[in-house]
Parts: C-alpha cells; sequence; structure tokens
C-alpha cells in the first residue's frame, strides 16, 4: 500500500507541470506576499501548528514573493530521554504557480535552515535542508504544507537524520 502511495505522488508531481498555467505566475514587482493564482496571499505571516517529526507550533514571515523565513518550536515533557526542546529557523525559497491543478495552485519550496534541540543534559547543534510543497486557500486565510528535510548534526557528534510532517497556519 505505500508503494502505491509513494508511485502515485510521483507521478502527480511530475505530471502537475503539464497542467499549469503560465499565465497564472507572479506578477512582477511584487514584495510582500507570495502570490498564488495571481491573488496575493490573506497576509504576509502565519502562525499554526506542525504534525510529525517534531510536533510543534510553526511561525512564518513572506520575505518577499518567492522566500520566506519559518521557525518551529517543538517540546516533550516526558519519555525516556526527559524533557526536550527542539527550535528550527528556515530560509525557504518558493516556486509560485509551477504545480497547478485545475484552478488548484500548489506552490514547492526548498531552503537552508539550522537546529538546536536540548534534553535533559544534552545539547544538538546542527543544519537542515527542508523542502515540500505549500497550498494557500484563495478565500480563506489559510495555508497547508507538507515538508521534509536533511538534518544534519554538528554537535555534539556527526550524524544524518531526518525530519518532516504536515502543517496549518492561520494567515494574518
Amino acid at each position: 500500500m505505500k508503494r502505491i502511495i509513494a508511485i502515485a505522488f510521483i507521478c502527480i508531481a511530475l505530471g502537475a507541470p503539464a497542467f499549469s498555467d503560465p499565465s497564472k505566475a507572479q506578477a512582477k514587482g511584487s514584495t510582500t506576499t507570495i502570490q498564488l493564482a495571481g491573488k496575493p496571499a490573506d497576509g504576509p505571516m502565519g502562525l499554526g501548528i506542525f504534525l510529525g517529526q517534531p510536533t510543534g507550533v510553526t511561525f512564518e514571515i513572506d520575505l518577499s514573493a518567492t522566500s520566506w523565513v519559518d521557525f518551529k518550536a517543538a517540546w516533550s515533557l516526558g519519555g525516556k530521554n526527559g524533557s526536550a526542546l527542539l527550535l528550527q529557523g528556515n530560509y525557504e525559497y518558493a516556486f509560485p504557480a509551477l504545480f497547478a491543478i485545475e484552478e488548484a495552485t500548489f506552490t514547492p519550496f526548498f531552503g537552508v535552515g539550522a537546529f538546536i534541540g536540548v534534553s535533559t543534559g544534552d545539547v544538538a547543534l546542527g543544519v537542515r535542508v527542508p523542502g515540500g510543497i505549500s497550498y494557500r486557500f484563495r478565500n480563506f486565510p489559510l495555508e497547508l504544507f507538507i515538508e521534509a528535510g536533511l538534518d544534519v548534526y554538528l554537535f555534539p557528534a556527526f550524524a544524518l537524520d531526518g525530519s518532516g510532517g504536515l502543517g496549518a497556519r492561520y494567515r494574518f
């Protein structure tokens, strides 16, 4: 079943550019919000939840029509490792109007960022390379997104890991 879902997702991702309409591309000179389907989003900021690894809250600020900064904070107050806090910050670059299915426009993005993890007796620092796809509703101030990232731990020891999940943000 997982293979079927993965194959379907790959087929949709590879075939979606065939449905895109170049006339719906973003207007030049717009610098306040990311534009989807030729209309500006409801606001340059978003606050919401992120479910996955890590699970926590997310905040985003649009820097231009094709970039934003994204912050996540997650915490655990119990478990075998005790209490833990994880903070992530990412600069992300978007490709608006690249994927369109009928009237729905999806915005793929990728970026670079850093993270710090603090748990009982341990501190971890590293860099990450996130990527994903975002969808902002036209008539409602909501953004849905899916993200996956490669995490490179630099301290206390070099290690590779992954993170990702689903998120929703209220745009204002």
